[in-house]
């Protein structure tokens, strides 16, 4: 292709700081992110700027259609738009598209806001279906994974004759690979449009086209060539260079900053990879034909022969609640669908294989073991060992030391038998014990995993923390020397049920000089669909114990104009007394730690953690659990979040820990 420069193509839709202000946390239109953040309907918030003009506006989308734009002049007025179909369906008052003063709009927005409630559930229903309903949930903001820049991206070109130039140069080379390829099926597009569905950036730094496709479209056959097309015009813009206002690379980055700003998107460095290529993707309704699939796949093999200048096709399928999965999973050899996996259900298959091929369990360890059924009794499942060999859960480099410690510390170990841990495969205590024992005598290990995340410049010995730790550089269920809440009986505490305790712990000394203490909270699969039905019950023990570490002025956790109860709801309230009790070992004199921080380990898969109860008061500070967590802590830093992949290192654990745990 023609080599193509800043001002050939452009692409921007960053909105002004000011403008953008309107929509943050306590801005005027803060409550447009709470719908978009809802989901309980396809609604999506979206920036729009024009790069020649340099307009703005902020639409809220249902499905396909715009309710309502608020647009922003030169002057610093605002003004909304709607269309009139819109405006008899839920009221619109004319007088609202007159350009008003930020003050002036604060005062109608109440009566904006019924307007929205009345409209949006017309407009759903008129277009949020089909199209709308995928392309919003491609788009939702769930997954700490990705973040959706935008949706219907359409370049500005410098003229009409370059369009017509470059669109040429773009599609011709995919098309002439079809024709030659002669696939036996009709409907190849004679041309290939611009406009893409939605552009993402993954953690990786990937640029992602997104083509999105609802059922019943016939050129589904040929979706993976509009994704190439859509990839090949945004690689020329990303290879065109600097403009004025900065370079593709920074205007992606400033535009994911925004979408976490208004906090419609995760927190994170979502930066363009050095080299990029950006990655065509297809995300297909789930539940097209067998045919259909196969079709699609045949294009794509066919374009994947030849050198297009981007990345290979990828191909998810989408279901209506926005998770993406990649067609090799959702789809069995014959083409028939398979039944959606969550992240525990694939963490159970995975200890399925490892149970059936480690040579560190005895052949009569393979058989499946007994668990409580949701309806009370006891059945059998492959992923549970009997009980007669639950110690076997413990792998073999830590299973003597583990069960010593936790027999000396009367530690309690979870749904544990006959004294040790639980037969069940997909124990996060178990997981943490197995990533972590060996570093109770091997400090190394510790500056290995944790050295990332820490200011680790040696390891100390815990004995200066609690001197019944003494001897060891690691300890597990650690509940602090003394009870700093009230919650044992006759003031002793028991470690790892019924008090405020971490899976494990560690000390060390910072490159500063300075004590230091890790809290290290381990989650697997866990998570927490509905709110707490004990919690209102309980509300006043808990008050009790934590209130007044709460409500200090030096406390962790910004507790102003937050209701308690909405603390002591799990995940939550887990984490509050994790951090209050970080914060009481931090003061307490008697321990080595002007430092103590929380280490959360957990697997960036486990969005269905991400998506646990939040009370709906809170739900508006951010897109994930952690993020809601985190806009409540007055010291950021004193939490730190670690992805479990780490562990998989042999170097840090063994290679039975990598064979039990990893993907396959």
């Amino acid at each position: 292709m023609s080599k193509t420069n800043a001002f050939d193509v452009r692409y921007d839709r960053r909105v002004s700081a000011q403008f953008l202000s309107h929509f943050e946390p306590g801005g005027i239109a803060a409550s447009l992110a709470s719908y978009a953040k809802s989901g309980l309907l396809p609604i999506d918030l979206r920036f729009r700027r024009d790069v020649k003009t340099r307009s703005e506006h902020a639409s809220l989308y249902v499905g396909l259609t715009s309710v309502l734009d608020v647009r922003h002049a030169k002057s610093g007025k605002l003004r909304l738009k709607v269309h009139e179909t819109h405006q008899q369906n839920g009221k619109f008052l004319p007088d609202w598209g007159i350009p008003m003063t930020p003050d002036r709009l604060a005062t109608i927005w109440p009566d904006v806001e019924l307007y929205l409630d009345r409209v949006i559930p017309v407009a759903a229903r008129s277009h949020g279906t089909r199209e709308g309903a995928v392309q919003a949930a491609v788009a939702a903001h769930r997954s700490p994974d990705r973040v959706v820049l935008d949706r219907e991206v359409t370049p500005s070109f410098r003229d009409q004759a370059f369009k017509k130039k470059f669109m040429d140069e773009c599609q011709h080379p995919i098309l002439d690979a079809l024709e030659k390829a002669a696939l036996g099926f009709g409907g190849m597009p004679k041309k290939l449009g611009n406009e893409c569905d939605a552009l993402a950036i993954d953690r990786s730094g990937r640029l992602l086209a997104i083509e999105v496709k609802p059922l019943g479209v016939g050129s589904t056959a040929w979706v993976a060539a509009q994704a190439t097309m859509y990839a090949r015009i945004l690689q020329r813009w990303i290879d065109s260079g600097d403009t004025d206002e900065g370079g593709p690379t920074e205007v992606l980055r400033e535009m994911a900053e925004q979408r976490h700003r208004v906090r419609l998107a995760p927190a994170g460095d979502f930066t363009l990879a050095a080299d990029q290529r950006v990655v065509p993707v297809v995300a297909l309704q789930r539940g097209a034909s067998a045919e259909m699939i196969r079709r699609m796949l045949e294009v794509r093999e066919v374009l994947a022969e030849v050198d297009l200048g981007v990345a290979p096709v990828e191909i998810f399928e989408v279901s209506l609640i926005g998770e993406l999965v990649p067609l090799d999973d959702s789809r069995l050899p014959d083409g028939r669908p398979r039944a959606l996996r969550s992240y525990a259900s694939r963490s159970n298959d995975s200890a399925v294989r490892w149970k059936l091929k480690s040579r560190a369990l005895p052949d009569e360890a393979r058989v499946p073991g007994l668990v409580r059924a949701r309806s009370g009794e006891q059945v059998q499942a492959p992923y549970v060992l009997p009980a007669a060999y639950a110690a076997h859960n413990l792998l073999p480099e830590v299973r003597d030391e583990a069960l010593a410690l936790f027999r000396d510390l009367e530690i309690t170990w979870h749904q544990g038998v006959n004294g040790g841990p639980t037969p069940h495969l997909r124990s996060s205590q178990v997981q943490c014990v197995n990533a972590l024992g060996q570093m109770m005598a091997d400090p190394t290990r510790i500056g290995r995993a944790f050295g990332g995340v820490l200011d680790i410049e040696s390891v100390r010995d815990l004995g200066e923390i609690d001197p019944a730790e003494k001897g060891r550089f690691l300890t597990f269920e650690f509940v602090g020397p003394r009870d700093y809440f009230g919650e044992g009986k006759s003031g002793v505490l028991t470690r790892g049920a019924q008090s405020t305790s971490v899976d494990a712990a560690f000390a060390y000394r910072t490159s500063g000089g300075k004590d230091a203490l890790a809290l290290v909270e381990w989650k697997f699969t866990e998570t927490y669909p509905s709110a707490d039905r004990d919690a209102p019950s309980k509300e006043p023990t808990r008050r009790r114990r934590y209130e007044r570490a709460l409500l200090r002025p030096d406390g962790p956790i910004d507790v102003d104009g937050v209701e308690p109860g909405d603390l002591f709801h799990e995940p939550l309230y887990q984490l509050v007394r994790q951090q209050v009790l970080a914060r009481e070992l931090e003061r307490d004199p008697d321990v080595a730690a002007e430092v103590v921080t929380v280490v959360h380990v957990l697997s960036p898969e486990n969005t269905a953690y991400q998506r646990s109860y939040v009370s709906p008061s809170l739900r508006g500070r951010g897109v994930t659990v952690s993020e809601v967590w985190r806009s409540l802590l007055r010291r950021p830093e004193a939490f730190v979040s670690l992805d479990p992949v780490i562990f998989l290192d042999p170097h840090i654990t063994s290679d039975e820990y990598h064979s039990r745990y990893a993907a396959d």
